[in-house]
């Protein structure tokens, strides 16, 4: 006679334990920090039901590590593997050749490193709720500034990857995403997430060779909280989370908010994407707070708003892409100048010196925008697939987020085994003239990439 498991004791959610996934082959005593269970059957219209219970001395014991209300692994719920999914990869970046201290925001100038081993994590609570976790590691460019002034003209790979908008240089293992969403589409298109992650202002592919330069002016990621809705290939969303740096004179992070819109037709043979982002303050940007903090040596003195636009079209093996991201209003000339370095006040930069850094008294503050387009072609040779892609990216006014004033690129990679790619990528990058804040070089930077993944 097939048995239905079915809880009885209502402790048992109070505590978080019917909640929790369940360790195979628990030991059944009462001092196990994982719960004891005891089974015994009841008829239940007529059939034979297990009834399982957590030992008294087990619930205590819970207690007594601050652990009620949490969800505590347990015999009494089984089947926890039908409901957790594992994925993950290594992003091994091994070679770079060329100019490794050009000092642009967004590219990798290590030798050797990763870029990044990561390891997700996907699980059905029920019918309405899931969860996601990534962890994530790497070891990419990344800058310590000193102290007491962080000095002005630093980039590094990627501030939000690194932990290190406030300079610590933190490459270590982090949860770098880890929320819930609360969506039944065959109920409601509207959808409700929580917990940290990516925001929806524009679009960029997560740890890529080289960060775009809308990437180094969009990418957002912080915990948050979002309401959206998915109907007829619309979407939409609003979203709300804290600022990564304090406004100066607050001795807390001030909230942020962003509204998105847009229409995709996913269809691998003919699809298209086009959408439209506004956000409250662009200090949510980690690189641009980042760049903030680099100059001010501590918080932002006024927010600027932001929006981003964004464009993608496949056909058959053709895809093309296009992005734009553009600060609506001008930094404070004391937390951004319109040409960098340049704008400053004679003698006062210096990095990691006691000089304070002051702008000129005939400097303006930046008004940065960025874009780009890329295309690419995908095909089949020697029993592999690969892709080939061309890309411009041109940017204005953004010497003080170190970013260049023209980009050509090219790629290539290759599905040399399953699940494994191996790709080059050379950028080709004009900095602003010194009077506009740049270096005024051409610099070129070559660099492969290993990529496996599973699941």
């Amino acid at each position: 006679m097939k048995l239905k498991l079915v809880a009885v004791v209502a402790s048992m959610s109070a505590l978080g334990l019917i909640s929790g996934p369940a360790i195979a082959g628990a030991k059944q005593n009462d001092t196990n920090t994982t719960p004891a269970a005891h089974h015994d059957y009841k008829d239940y219209k007529g059939t034979a039901e297990k009834v399982c219970s957590i030992t008294p001395n087990a619930m205590t014991m819970v207690e007594m590590s601050q652990n009620v209300g949490r969800s505590i692994p347990n015999p009494c719920n089984p089947g926890w593997f039908n409901r957790i999914r594992v994925s993950g990869g290594i992003n091994l970046d091994l070679g770079k050749w060329g100019n490794r201290n050009a000092n642009i925001m967004g590219e990798n100038y290590q030798t050797l490193s990763l870029n990044d081993a990561y390891l997700n994590l996907t699980g059905q609570v029920n019918d309405w709720t899931t969860v996601f976790a990534s962890l994530s590691y790497m070891t990419a460019t990344t800058n310590a500034n000193p102290a007491p002034y962080k000095g002005v003209g630093l980039a590094e790979y990627d501030a939000a990857y690194a932990n290190n908008i406030g300079g610590t240089a933190n490459n270590t293992l982090q949860i770098e995403q880890a929320f819930a969403t609360v969506a039944n589409f065959d109920e409601t298109p509207v959808y409700l997430q929580v917990g940290k992650f990516y925001q929806d202002f524009s679009r960029y592919e997560i740890h890529p060779i080289t960060a775009s330069m809308t990437q180094v002016m969009s990418e957002t990621l912080s915990t948050s909280l979002k309401l959206g809705f998915l109907v007829d290939n619309f979407n939409g969303s609003v979203f709300v989370f804290n600022d990564p740096i304090n406004k100066i004179g607050a001795s807390s992070t001030p909230t942020n908010y962003g509204v998105s819109v847009g229409y995709d037709l996913n269809n691998p043979d003919f699809g298209w994407d086009i959408g439209a982002a506004y956000l409250y303050n662009i200090i949510g940007a980690n690189d641009v707070a980042w760049s903030v903090t680099n100059f001010t040596g501590g918080g932002y003195n006024s927010r600027v708003s932001a929006v981003a636009l964004y464009g993608d079209v496949n056909y058959g093996p053709f895809m093309v892409a296009a992005r734009y991201t553009q600060a609506t209003q001008r930094f404070n000339v004391n937390d951004m100048t319109k040409n960098g370095n340049a704008d400053l006040a004679a003698g006062s930069f210096a990095i990691g010196s006691g000089f304070a850094v002051t702008p000129a008294a005939t400097a303006t503050g930046a008004k940065p925008w960025a874009a780009g387009i890329q295309a690419g072609y995908g095909f089949d040779a020697w029993s592999m697939s690969q892709n080939v892609y061309l890309g411009y990216q041109t940017s204005r006014e953004a010497a003080g987020l170190n970013l260049p004033k023209n980009r050509w690129l090219v790629g290539y990679g290759v599905d040399a085994l399953k699940d494994t790619n191996v790709a080059a990528e050379w950028d080709h990058d004009t900095q602003f003239s010194t009077s506009n804040g740049g270096l005024g070089n051409a610099t070129n930077l070559v660099s492969v990439r290993a990529s496996v993944k599973f699941g």
